[in-house]
């Protein structure tokens, strides 16, 4: 370190002026590239994401209002509490899908599991479940087969 200096000191005034203000320059570059182009960069690619940002707010928002209002609403779903062994017990669930293996994992859901079955069949007996019974679907596969209008489908509805 010591020589460093004794070569700075050793140099005439002029050319470590010189130098000094080569040295500038370059720290001025740097600065200008490594810092403040970064950020220039960054505040205009915020700037054209701050309307789309904003009108995201406004559907969140629009979103809220309407969750708020459902919640507000009276409950649509039955007064039918039985535990749901017995109402399948009780009822032919399936009689509108032949083929369709019932089961009931615990009291709250429902598995429906079907190879061939009509899509809209399907449907009806889901509006039923949940007019009825106040099972809602909680995950579903379905996948339609070659024939039009028959489906493949994996369903689990549970209850609120």
């Amino acid at each position: 370190m010591t020589t460093v200096v004794e070569a700075w000191r050793a140099r005439p005034e002029r050319e470590r002026s010189f130098l000094a203000a080569g040295a500038l320059v370059i720290g001025v570059m740097l600065y200008v590239g490594l810092v403040w182009l970064p950020l220039e960069r960054l505040r205009t690619r915020l700037a054209a994401d701050l309307p789309v940002l904003r009108a995201s707010i406004v559907s969140l928002e629009r979103d809220a209002a309407e969750v708020k209002r459902l919640r507000s609403t009276p409950s649509s779903i039955p007064q039918n509490r039985l535990p749901l062994a017995s109402l399948m017990a009780a009822n032919a669930w399936a009689k509108d899908l032949p083929g369709v293996q019932v089961t009931i994992p615990d009291n709250a859901h429902v598995k429906l599991a079907g190879a061939d079955m009509s899509f809209t069949a399907l449907l009806d007996w889901i509006a039923t479940a949940q007019a009825a019974h106040g099972l809602r679907v909680e995950s579903a596969r379905i996948e339609a087969l070659a024939a039009p209008g028959r489906v493949r489908a994996e369903l689990t509805l549970a209850r609120n």
